[in-house]
């Protein structure tokens, strides 16, 4: 299963709208705030709480990057002032270990370090009882990958919350400790051995790694090859950035259609189709399995069975016995474009992907000037909806047992390099910046290059279902397939994204 199928309908037996504004996520799925994962504008950095410094700093010390994650700074008679880099240093390696208390040497003398303080984290000195205020800081980068919470959120004298700071901490250590998935078990490094005399795709490469390191404490991360489906997923990125906030400069979006997860809106309800269904019939071919699932790999060094995410990059893969024109026509329906205006809105949008180099032979336009037409999502799912959205899987589909719940093979130093997974790519989730987050590469560096520009121009064109507030909604009511959820508004999201 590479593509999507045509959208058929599916008729609606068990989930309904939602009426929450986290587009039908629990905050016991994932304990986040909704879409909260830009860093706040602000000159001096966003404050941040020994938890959240714990979280930034492990996921950071993976990455190549050689700059301090943090900034530790004291209050002085003077004001506040940066501490210097061995002191973060030890204070950072401190969080690491879950220690919120602890004693730390600087300049000859004793520190007596409280992050568990009434009045906030202290420093005191040993020696002469001097208490200084502490606080840590963001860099303030322009880095969607480093995230802030606000103050507060670690609640002194909770036992229970330092409980789970604890069991969390302990955790996420032992995922920083087994490193990048990628790079989990001894994995060779052997199949990149194809990429050489690609720059652009050793580029693509290295910066899937970066992200892989940075992001590896809490999420898992599979790997989606794909080629002529491409604008199906422009498409869908475009309308759900404008619909429903979703960001679309970083990545395209598989699956739009809330209504086509009716009746399976998660891992164990496909594999219980598969076995039931899918298994004698077209298996991951079969129409309802594509509808909600992607075909991944779990390692960007993968070798098998079947794949090899390196080799295949260039070229990506596809299904053919499909009319991509038809989807995409279905597509626009789908979000209540008039009929009199698909087909022409379809020949605007292929010829937009034309200008910008996107390879849309298989709508009727043309190929692109490279010859390559492979793209790579890079899915990262929050590790406790691991279970939820995934399933590993042999090749076409059927339930590999020996690696389930793959939650726990994923979660495990073992080498991810042999080893399918299909994901279930729900919107619900795959919107949620808090529970998926997606980057993408494109073989074609051309399209590489422009499809940040050719998404706002794809907004533009799709005007005649986004322009306005009635025909938003209409939209939104498409995709949803009924009625929608009472936290939605007509208003262009984009607006709320910062």
């Amino acid at each position: 299963s590479r593509e999507p199928s045509e959208p058929d309908r599916v008729c609606s037996t068990t989930a309904g709208a939602d009426s929450s504004p986290d587009l039908g996520v629990s905050a016991a799925d994932v304990g986040l705030d909704d879409l909260d994962w830009v860093p706040a504008a602000s000159s001096s950095g966003a404050l941040v709480t020994p938890a959240a410094a714990l979280l930034i700093e492990r996921e950071a010390m993976a990455c190549s990057k050689p700059q301090l994650p943090l900034r530790v700074q004291i209050l002085l008679d003077g004001g506040w002032k940066d501490c210097s880099d061995d002191d973060t240093r030890e204070i950072c390696r401190r969080l690491r270990k879950g220690e919120l208390q602890f004693t730390l040497h600087a300049r000859g003398q004793n520190y007596s370090v409280d992050f568990l303080a009434a009045n906030g984290a202290t420093q005191l000195n040993v020696t002469t009882g001097k208490i200084r205020m502490l606080r840590i800081l963001d860099r303030a980068e322009d880095d969607d990958i480093t995230r802030t919470k606000t103050a507060g959120s670690l609640k002194t004298g909770s036992s229970g919350t330092l409980s789970t700071l604890g069991s969390r901490s302990l955790d996420l250590a032992q995922q920083l400790e087994f490193g990048a998935q990628s790079k989990r078990g001894g994995a060779t490094r052997h199949p990149f051995k194809v990429l050489e005399g690609n720059p652009h795709a050793q580029e693509c490469f290295k910066k899937f790694e970066q992200n892989e390191a940075k992001l590896c404490g809490e999420w898992g991360v599979f790997y989606h090859s794909y080629s002529f489906a491409a604008l199906i997923y422009e498409v869908q990125a475009a309308v759900g950035s404008v619909l429903f906030r979703f960001r679309s400069q970083y990545a395209p979006l598989p699956r739009l259609l809330v209504k086509d997860f009716n009746e399976i809106p998660d891992a164990p309800c496909l594999a219980q189709r598969f076995t039931k269904d899918f298994a004698t019939n077209k298996r991951d071919h079969h129409p309802s399995f594509r509808r909600v699932a992607v075909s991944c790999m779990c390692s960007l060094s993968s070798t098998g069975p079947e794949a090899c995410t390196a080799m295949v990059f260039i070229a990506g893969y596809s299904c053919k016995d499909l009319s991509f024109r038809t989807v995409l026509e279905n597509l626009l329906e789908s979000c209540y474009v008039p009929k009199a205006k698909v087909k022409a809105l379809a020949t605007g949008i292929i010829a937009l992907s034309e200008k910008h180099g996107l390879d849309v032979s298989q709508f009727g336009g043309k190929p692109c000037s490279s010859g390559k037409a492979g793209h790579l999502l890079q899915i990262f799912v929050r590790r406790p909806l691991i279970d939820k959205l995934a399933y590993s899987a042999k090749p076409y589909g059927p339930i590999d047992e020996d690696r389930m719940p793959i939650s726990g093979w994923m979660n495990s130093n073992k080498s991810h390099q042999v080893g399918q997974a299909r994901v279930v790519a729900h919107p619900k989730y795959f919107m949620r910046a808090d529970s998926v987050r997606m980057y993408v590469a494109s073989a074609d560096p051309t399209f590489h290059a422009h499809r940040e520009e050719f998404q706002k121009e794809l907004v533009g064109l799709l005007s005649v279902i986004l322009g306005e507030p009635e025909l938003r909604q209409r939209a939104a009511t498409g995709v949803y397939g009924g009625s929608l959820p009472s936290w939605w508004s007509a208003e262009d999201q984009r607006n709320h994204m910062g």
